[in-house]
C-alpha cells in the first residue's frame, strides 16, 4: 500500500504514527505547495510536553491541522495555491483555522462522523466567500486503517467500557469493517507490539493493510 501513496500522503501517515508512539491521538497532517512540495508538518501534541517552535503543545488545541498551519511560512498569495493534507476529516476548531489561514484546498483521508466538520463550509455567509475544494477520502482501505488506528488508540486510553459510548455507534453506522478491525487490534496487542519494536511509518502501515481487509 506504502508505494502507491503519493509523498504528501506518505508524509501525513508519518506524522500520524509519530503521533501514536508519542502517546497522543494518532493524527497527522501536512501542507504542500503548488508544485507539490512538502512545507510544514504537524501532529497532534495534545499529550506532548514539548513541540517545535510555534506550534502547539501539552494543550487541548494541540491538533495536527493547527500544527501544520502554524508551521507554515507562506505570504498569503503562495498560502492559496497549497494544500492541506490530513489523515482524518478535520474537526470543527481545525476547520475553522483552515478555513482562516488562506490555504483553499483540503484533502483528508478518513471520514470522522463523530467531529468531522467539512459540512461547515456554505452554512454561514463568511464560510462561504472563499473558493475552497474539498477532496474526500480516496481509498477505502486507507480509510478502514485511520479509523482502525484511532479506534485502537481511544481503546487503549480508555479501557473497553468506552466501546459503548455514542461515538462508536456513529462511526459504526458509517464505518463499521473498521471500527471492528480496531478492536481486533487493541484486543490482540498486535500494534502496540510494532510500536515498541520501533518499526518505521512504511511498515507499519503496510501492515495495517493487511489487517483490515
Amino acid at each position: 500500500m506504502w508505494e502507491n501513496l503519493s509523498l504528501q500522503w506518505q508524509a501525513a501517515l508519518e506524522m500520524a504514527w509519530e503521533a501514536y508512539c508519542a502517546g497522543t491521538i494518532p493524527i497527522g497532517a501536512v501542507v504542500a505547495d503548488a508544485n507539490g512540495n512538502i512545507v510544514s508538518r504537524g501532529r497532534n501534541r495534545i499529550m506532548d510536553i514539548s513541540a517545535p517552535d510555534g506550534q502547539v503543545y501539552n494543550d487541548m488545541l494541540a491538533h495536527a491541522e493547527i500544527n501544520a498551519l502554524l508551521a507554515l511560512n507562506l505570504d498569503q498569495e503562495n498560502r492559496h495555491d497549497s494544500a492541506l493534507y490530513t489523515t482524518m476529516e478535520p474537526c470543527p476548531l481545525c476547520m475553522g483555522a483552515f478555513y482562516m489561514s488562506s490555504v483553499r484546498t483540503l484533502h483528508f483521508a478518513a471520514r470522522d462522523p463523530w467531529a468531522g466538520s467539512t459540512n461547515l463550509l456554505g452554512t454561514t455567509p463568511y464560510l462561504s466567500r472563499k473558493s475552497i475544494k474539498v477532496f474526500e477520502p480516496f481509498d477505502a482501505v486507507l480509510e478502514d486503517i485511520l479509523v482502525a488506528l484511532f479506534t485502537e488508540y481511544e481503546l487503549h486510553n480508555r479501557g473497553e467500557e468506552f466501546l459503548s459510548h455514542r461515538f462508536f455507534d456513529i462511526t459504526r453506522a458509517v464505518l463499521p469493517n473498521a471500527v471492528e478491525k480496531g478492536i481486533v487490534l487493541h484486543r490482540s496487542g498486535g500494534l502496540r507490539k510494532k510500536q515498541k519494536a520501533g518499526l518505521p511509518a512504511n511498515q507499519v502501515f503496510d501492515w495495517l493493510a493487511h489487517q483490515v481487509q
